[in-house]
């Protein structure tokens, strides 16, 4: 069963997390600017944090990775938080990853793709079902 605290820690923090992230460091993505527009001002890192090299890698993967470990456990505790059916929770995890950046082709999506998203994502959603099955146990199935 479900309790808050899991639904907190595996579901909202990653995503206010990464939230955070692209709000200070990234300043160019659509709902940053939106939050800005909202308060009346911004609270971002200068423009040489942006550019250094660690900052880029945090910026560009560490969101995506938040977001796709919480995307698994949404759908977990979505299906009746069954680890029974782990399998299909990734594929379903996975596929919705891979079709969001490939919308990002598209002008349905605003983004850029990037195939190393895709990767990172599905290594995140990959975790969060061994994570699962390290607490509740069993075959992945």
């Amino acid at each position: 069963m479900k309790t808050k605290k899991e639904v907190f820690i595996n579901i909202i923090l990653p995503i206010m997390t990464g939230a955070v992230i692209y709000y200070i460091i990234s300043p160019d993505v659509v709902f940053v600017q939106r939050i800005d527009a909202f308060i009346g001002t911004g609270m971002h890192a200068g423009e040489q944090a942006a550019r250094n090299a660690v900052t880029v890698l945090i910026r560009n993967y560490l969101p995506d990775i938040l977001w796709a470990y919480a995307l698994t456990f949404s759908i977990l505790f979505a299906t009746g938080n069954n680890a029974a059916h782990l399998r299909g929770i990734f594929l379903t995890a996975a596929s919705f990853s891979t079709v969001m950046e490939i919308l990002q082709l598209t002008p349905l999506v605003k983004g850029t793709f990037d195939v190393a998203d895709i990767i990172v994502e599905v290594v995140a959603e990959l975790v969060a079902v061994f994570i699962i099955k390290a607490q509740q146990g069993g075959r992945i199935t």
